[in-house]
This record gives C-alpha cells, structure tokens and sequence, in this order.
C-alpha cells in the first residue's frame, strides 16, 4: 500500500486532461480561422493577441494591494522550492528564472489564450444580442443581461478593495458581520 505522500491526486490528472483538450479545440478552431482565404479573422485574431499581451502587462504591473492573484507569493515559494532542488542535485543557480521573465511568459501565454477566445466571446455577444432581440419579457432580459455580466463579477472579486471592504466586513445595518471569514 502506498503512503499519502507517494500517491498521486487523480483529478489534477483530471484537470490537466480537459484544459488540454479545451486548447486543443480552441487552437483546431482558431487554425481554421487562419486557413481561410479572406484573411479578415487572421488579422482579428492577431490584432486581438496583441490587445491581450498589453492588457496583461498593464494588469501585471499592478501591484499585490489592489489584485489579488498571490504571483508574488507563488512566486517566491517557486523559487525557493527550485533553488533547494537545484542544489540538491548539486547544481549551483541563481534560481529558475527571473520575475520579470516569469511575468513575460505570463503575458504571452495569456495573449495566446484571449487570441484563442476572440472568435468564441464574439459567438457569445451575438448570441447576447440575438437573444435579446426575440425576448420581450423585462425578467427575462433582465437575467439575460445578469447571465452576460457574471464572468465580469466574477473577475472583479480578484480586486482587493472590493473583496475585502465589501465582502469580507459588509456594512449590514447597524452591525458589521462578516459575510466570509478568511481562515488561516
């Protein structure tokens, strides 16, 4: 029998399996985009990764106080791991690689992702404005427009300020109760 150490998460493996096959379908996708003859998607597409390669250094550069995303904290657990393994293997290094080099391939690999989801993000607002067009219930435009504005509320919740002021210690009358408890 093998001891929790040694064993493997199987749904890591899991994961890893559908990101893989998501990029796959999303590069089979933006190929054929790139295989046709007008040109027009290519040069959307590469317009697009450009547009996300500078959205990303421009959110990088934020600082840890107003974004949540631990890339400092990660970071140097990384490079503290991957320094002690290089010198337990007896290699002498400065460790992996840089902070602003880590920060590049960051950008790059998140420009590859926004190039891949141009077309898909242009489906889903047609779709939006489609779906709009033939509902004529308030209700139901109303949670039309909720279901589109979800991914950006959820994007929101990594900025700071608003995390921690209004959902960590929300001003609930005249008491001030915590919604979420951040547990250490």
């Amino acid at each position: 029998m093998l001891f929790p150490i040694r064993e493997m998460n199987i749904s890591v493996v899991w994961c890893l399996l559908v990101l893989a096959f998501v990029i796959k379908t999303l590069f089979s996708l933006t190929a054929h985009y790139f295989k046709l003859e007008e040109g027009g998607e290519r040069s959307l597409c590469i317009t697009f990764a450009f547009f996300f390669f500078v959205k990303a250094m421009a959110i990088l550069i934020v600082t840890e106080n107003y974004l949540e995303f631990g890339l400092e904290t990660g970071f140097a657990n990384f490079s503290d791991s991957a320094q002690r393994f290089l010198e337990h293997q007896g290699l002498e290094s400065q460790g992996p690689i840089s902070k602003l080099t880590f920060k590049l391939i960051l950008a790059l690999l998140c420009s590859l992702i926004g190039a891949f989801l141009t077309f898909p993000g242009l489906r889903l607002a047609q779709m939006h404005l489609d779906a709009l067009n033939l509902t004529t219930a308030k209700f139901t435009q109303t949670l039309l427009h909720i279901n589109f504005l979800s991914p950006l509320i959820m994007v929101l919740l990594w900025v700071k300020p608003i995390t921690k002021d209004y959902i960590m210690n929300p001003t609930l009358g005249k008491e001030s109760v915590p919604l979420y408890v951040k547990i250490i």
